[in-house]
């Protein structure tokens, strides 16, 4: 590796010394020498949003993000640890998994404790061909496109869609409303919440989509979540 590229080995083995565990760096050790076939791209920014990304990529499909797992943290506290900007962190995270098909149903990149990766090796295809085993992810060999450090992620409109456990009531909008306009940033703007069924609620704001991240880890997972963010231009009812 280049000095560059050590640097951001040596801060992701940092955090995960500190605040994870073993298997964390081992699966983001992983994924960064997945990422070292790009070095185009990964020698590009900043050494500490590489390191957070990375770390998010594997957490987000770890459940490290869910305080009910250990260890837990969220993408404010990785973030935080790197002195790192959460919207570019989440949105570069969020293109690693895409390109990588990174999730909860590739055990590639999972934890060898997940019941996750446990139910998927006990699957098997019948004769008749009902289930079918997932085909290999395969990627051409051209750079991939990130966000760049200081090319900020615009605000656009978008419309939150969260997901109930329980009937929903009025003072679970207010607390909604309260809780989603404090982390938005100077030049995002709540625009109204309403109430779509008995157990869905949607969220219409400007902002970044990485605001979906930050505020999916602030709520209560055992009564609210986030269930999908699109992009839309809002209308005057």
């Amino acid at each position: 590796m280049n000095p560059r590229e050590d640097k951001i080995f040596l801060l992701i083995r940092g955090y995960c010394d500190e605040h994870l565990d073993n298997e964390y760096l081992r699966l983001c050790t992983e994924l960064f020498d997945d990422l070292l076939d790009y070095p185009k791209t990964i020698n590009r920014g900043k050494e500490e949003i590489w390191a957070a990304a990375i770390i998010w990529t594997i957490g987000s499909a770890n459940f490290l993000g869910d305080k009910s797992f250990e260890p837990y943290a969220s993408l404010s506290d990785v973030c935080s640890y790197f002195n790192a900007n959460t919207s570019t962190v989440g949105q570069k995270a969020s293109k690693v998994r895409d390109v990588f098909d990174i999730g909860f149903m590739n055990t590639k990149y999972q934890r060898s404790d997940s019941q996750m990766t446990n139910f998927l090796e006990n699957l098997a295809v019948t004769e008749k061909g009902f289930i079918v085993s997932r085909e290999p992810f395969m990627i051409d060999n051209k750079e991939i496109e990130f966000v760049e450090d200081g090319e900020e992620e615009l605000p656009k409109n978008y419309i939150l869609f969260l997901e109930s456990m329980h009937p929903i009531k009025n003072v679970d909008l207010y607390q909604i409303e309260y809780l989603f306009k404090s982390i938005l940033e100077e030049d995002e703007k709540f625009q109204r919440i309403q109430i779509a069924d008995q157990k869905q609620v949607h969220v219409y704001f400007y902002g970044r989509q990485a605001k979906a991240l930050i505020f999916n880890d602030k709520l209560n997972s055992k009564k609210f979540k986030v269930i999908e963010t699109i992009d839309q231009p809002l209308t005057e009812e």
